[in-house]
């Protein structure tokens, strides 16, 4: 089956953006003079003055949720997967992750009490703000015993950012020539659990459910924030034009931000980089006649993509190596990805 098949439809999911955007352009006060970017993009970034934004984000973690409470996960690592979700967003923009709230949703008093189950969660994610730089600074829990039952819960996350100005990734940067690089994912990280549940059982797959599918979502915000750092002392003009996480709808994911009056994409060459186990077992479960629709719906191993200008890239190839980012491929004057064979248009 497909990712459609397993119950989710992106295509109607794209056309309800688009119908609630035209609400926004249709509702908003003179603050709206004040936004850089908003409904599409990772994260909406709002000028508080000449000199500073704060961006903001939220997310779940969708039906990994399923697997953790059938054993096969922690709520630990859902609460790293649920920050990550909104941290790596906010990073797209250009923004530092500062502050975070969480949504719990439970189906009565018993989840609440049961061994600590949800205090631990409200704990791994207290620990993983700390890690990253950003302040867990409250949330809701709410008690909704006629729409969860038994051990069913929901979480979402809410997080802000903050930063200059001037490091304000703006896409109207990007060239045709620059050269995307990515990190690595950890898994699939929180997106196309409701199609991963049908290629997988859950008791003949556990293992490879639980050691590769979930593994919690990896947050880049340290190692960026340590990159962003070392390019303002490498060079004096913004050489970092661009950031991708790859999440919901897969590689589509680098066509979502376009310059005003141009349209841009990518050519990439992914033979000889690393291939997890994970999607390799995809590609020999899935038909072959689905496998494009694998790389529109899964990271595929990459999560966060990093565009440079050309010769930048090319004068320090080997410091962008050494930090384990690996180069994908570069920008076309196409609103087109072409992987091999596969090609995704927006």
């Amino acid at each position: 089956m497909s990712y459609k098949d397993s119950g989710v439809d992106e295509g109607v999911a794209s056309s309800w953006v688009e119908a609630i955007s035209k609400g926004f352009d249709g509702a908003q006060s003179d603050l709206k003079k004040q936004m850089l970017s908003g409904v599409g993009d990772y994260a909406s970034v709002f000028a508080l003055d000449e000199k500073t934004c704060i961006a903001t984000a939220c997310d779940g973690v969708g039906t990994k949720l399923l697997w953790t409470i059938q054993g096969l996960g922690t709520v630990e690592d859902l609460a790293q997967d649920l920050l990550a979700m909104t941290a790596n967003d906010l990073l797209c923009v250009g923004a530092k992750p500062t502050l975070f709230l969480d949504y719990m949703a439970v189906g009565g008093a018993d989840l609440l009490k049961k061994n600590g189950l949800l205090s631990g969660f409200v704990s791994a994610l207290a620990q993983h703000c700390l890690k990253t730089g950003q302040l867990l600074v409250g949330g809701e829990t709410a008690q909704l015993p006629d729409l969860y039952q038994g051990s069913h819960f929901d979480l979402a996350g809410f997080g802000v950012g903050v930063m200059s100005r001037e490091d304000y990734l703006d896409i109207d940067l990007v060239k045709e020539g620059d050269e995307l690089w990515a990190w690595p994912s950890s898994g699939p990280h929180s997106n196309g659990y409701s199609w991963l549940r049908k290629i997988f059982c859950h008791k003949a797959d556990a293992e490879i459910i639980r050691t590769q599918l979930m593994p919690p979502t990896r947050l880049y915000v340290n190692e960026f924030n340590a990159l962003r750092a070392e390019l303002k002392a490498k060079s004096s003009r913004s050489v970092l034009h661009a950031a991708y996480h790859i999440t919901g709808t897969g590689f589509r994911n680098l066509l979502r931000k376009q310059p005003k009056d141009r349209e841009l994409g990518f050519r990439l060459s992914l033979e000889g980089l690393p291939k997890p186990s994970w999607v390799e077992t995809l590609e020999e479960r899935v038909d072959p006649s689905k496998v494009q629709d694998l790389y529109e719906t899964f990271n595929m191993g990459w999560g966060l993509g990093l565009l440079f200008d050309k010769d930048f890239s090319a004068r320090e190839a080997s410091f962008l190596t050494s930090i384990g980012l690996h180069r994908l491929g570069d920008v076309i004057a196409e609103k087109t990805v072409y992987i091999g064979d596969s090609v995704f248009k927006a």
